[in-house]
């Protein structure tokens, strides 16, 4: 394996490590806090951010796969956080409603994962913070413009 390919997979697995072990501490914290996924309380967030957003917009906005999103709103749905109502506008479509524990539940999960992101992430100094997140906007436009 030459160097920039060795390079390039230690970054990919890098930050495919570092993406699971956060996420695995935030599904712990939210679990024991709210009975609910990281991937749960992001939904929930997402569609508290629109104004009845269809499932596909949710699933943009999250950058994941309608099916995998789908299976989070059945989820949701089930517990009576959700509701999934047809568009009178276009009988095709389906939108998303957070109920009222869905409500309660969103904003008690927002104030939850502030607290949790920064206690996660304490060891890791603001500047650094702040260079990352630019530089996985990066690497995210690099990936995109790769398709």
């Amino acid at each position: 394996m030459n160097g920039e390919l060795a390079g390039n997979l230690a970054l990919v697995t890098g930050l495919y490590r570092a993406t699971n072990a956060a996420v695995r501490e935030l599904d712990q914290r939210l679990m024991r806090d709210h009975g609910i996924t990281f991937v749960q309380a992001v939904t929930l967030l997402a569609i508290s951010s629109f104004d009845r957003p269809q499932p596909h917009l949710v699933a943009d906005y999250l950058s994941q796969q309608s099916q995998t999103v789908t299976g989070v709103l059945d989820r949701l749905e089930r517990a009576g956080h959700i509701t999934r109502q047809r568009d009178m506008g276009d009988r095709r479509a389906v939108r998303l409603e957070l109920t009222d524990s869905g409500r309660k539940l969103a904003e008690a999960v927002s104030g939850s994962l502030e607290q949790h992101v920064d206690q996660a992430l304490r060891g890791v100094k603001a500047v650094t913070r702040r260079n990352l997140i630019a530089e996985l906007d990066e690497v995210e436009s690099s990936v995109r413009a790769s398709r």
